[in-house]
């Protein structure tokens, strides 16, 4: 189905002095001109599916971490596991992943394969990180994915910002036996990749957190530790030859300090962890995050999309008091107000109806005289996407079989919804003989898939004689 697409750019009265100061006061052409990267995908990490406020906010996509059972409003990106484990039998892993292609790829848009798998608590506890490994993985499951879902976007795991690394484990630079520089283990990977000789993502997965710099700290900045550190990532796949390729920051974020969220005894908690040093007041968040995505559209035409961790771990419910992701969050705090107003640049979808009907084929009846049935076929009519339309369904009164309707002839079917609509023949109505119909469908606005028909055939006879076959020994 064709959809309109365009461009939007949604400027507030909303500010926070310092940010957004170019564009401010030119026009919407000359303001959707700035951004470099008008296709760049606006998402969150969520744990409760709030797809109601993710589009109020804006949002065009939501990472999750089971697959979906129908069609979201919004786009989707799964993350799928891979670590160590899965080396014990591929052949396993594959399967897993073609599953979960067959099963759920028309509601999925892109795949994330692994996570942060340059760490050992991530690639396999007291496993270590190796970039070769991790490739036979990725290969795989890209192999797996577009064999059925050709469409989709493949993304190789988010690496976790480790750092500089000193040290060699077993010929592997940059890697003390438990994770490694995730400079080296992506020179690693994109080396593995290249003597495969063959495409193994989309995408290049990255998480490149904020930590307690502000967002446009240079790249350069100690250990990477800060948002820009991701443009030294697309340097090295500059230098590896895949400078045409797109990183997605599948995670990025900063951690508020819990004073400023009423949980002051949660704050020793995250010094322990070692977060201490990465709090940010809630002002900062805000800021930072919404600097982060103006600067990423402005300025970064090789980002496919930005997915900030995290939306709504906050109000989840099944995190406990001082878990440190609800610290991340941004519901309930200014940070989603500020993302509310945010100026947007995206190739906007303007939402559609997506309408399909269910079961296909023709329907058979078969009579007598002395023993009339009633033939009932019912039609689900659904809709898959997210904009409403109207069905009507019709019989051709020319036929010589004309089915009554059960249920609503012609009505609204909004996104996500379902109605059944039965077609009832009785054949007491009809004498002996054969008798056909045929029922269309058909939908506004226009789709390819649409009018529908839908063949009636039934038979009278006088009485019905059984005939046995002989039995062949």
């Amino acid at each position: 189905m064709a959809r309109k697409l365009g461009f939007v750019f949604a400027i507030s009265g909303f500010l926070f002095v310092g940010l957004f100061l170019a564009g401010w006061g030119a026009s919407e052409t000359e303001a959707q001109s700035e951004f470099a990267n008008p296709e760049m995908g606006y998402g969150f990490n969520v744990a409760g599916w709030d797809i109601e406020l993710v589009q109020d906010l804006g949002f065009t996509w939501v990472k999750v971490f089971n697959t979906p059972s129908s069609r979201l409003p919004v786009k989707v990106m799964i993350r799928l596991n891979a670590d160590a484990s899965h080396m014990n039998d591929i052949n396993d892993f594959r399967s897993q992943i073609r599953n979960a292609a067959q099963n759920s790829g028309e509601y999925i848009d892109a795949y994330e394969i692994g996570n942060e798998v340059n760490l050992d608590a991530s690639y396999g506890w007291q496993t270590s990180p190796d970039a070769d490994q991790y490739v036979e993985l990725l290969c795989a499951a890209y192999e797996e994915i577009k064999a059925v879902d050709s469409d989709s976007i493949v993304i190789s795991a988010g690496l976790a910002p480790t750092g500089r690394v000193t040290g060699n484990w077993e010929g592997h630079a940059g890697h003390n036996g438990l994770f490694q520089d995730d400079h080296e283990y992506m020179r690693e990977m994109l080396d593995a990749i290249k003597v495969k000789n063959q495409t193994c993502f989309d995408a290049v997965g990255y998480h490149n957190y904020g930590f307690d710099k502000p967002y446009d700290t240079s790249p350069d900045c100690e250990n990477g530790f800060c948002f820009r550190g991701v443009e030294k990532i697309y340097d090295i796949m500059v230098e590896k030859g895949y400078g045409d390729s797109q990183i997605w920051t599948t995670e990025f974020g900063w951690i508020v300090n819990p004073n400023e969220v009423g949980k002051p005894d949660c704050e020793q908690t995250l010094i322990d962890q070692g977060r201490g040093w990465q709090m940010v007041s809630l002002q900062e968040q805000s800021e930072n995050i919404a600097g982060a995505f103006d600067y990423a559209a402005r300025n970064w035409e090789w980002m496919g999309g930005l997915i900030l961790f995290n939306l709504n771990f906050n109000t989840a419910g099944w995190y406990s008091r001082c878990e440190q992701m609800t610290f991340y969050s941004v519901e309930g705090r200014p940070s989603e107000e500020m993302l509310r107003n945010l100026p947007k640049a995206y190739e906007e979808v303007i939402p559609a109806p997506v309408p399909g009907v269910s079961p296909s084929g023709q329907s058979v009846g078969l009579a007598t005289v002395g023993s009339p049935i009633i033939m009932t076929r019912t039609l689900m009519i659904e809709n898959f996407g997210d904009a409403p339309f109207t069905y009507t369904v019709s019989a051709d009164a020319g036929m010589s079989l004309i089915p009554t309707t059960s249920g609503n002839a012609t009505a609204v079917v909004q996104g996500g919804e379902q109605i059944v609509v039965n077609l009832v023949v009785d054949s007491s109505a009809y004498a002996v003989g054969t008798y056909e119909g045929v029922v269309t469908v058909s939908v506004v606005p226009e789709d390819s898939d649409f009018p529908a028909s839908y063949p009636l055939h039934l038979a009278v006879a006088e009485e019905l004689k059984m005939i046995y076959l002989p039995a062949i020994r």
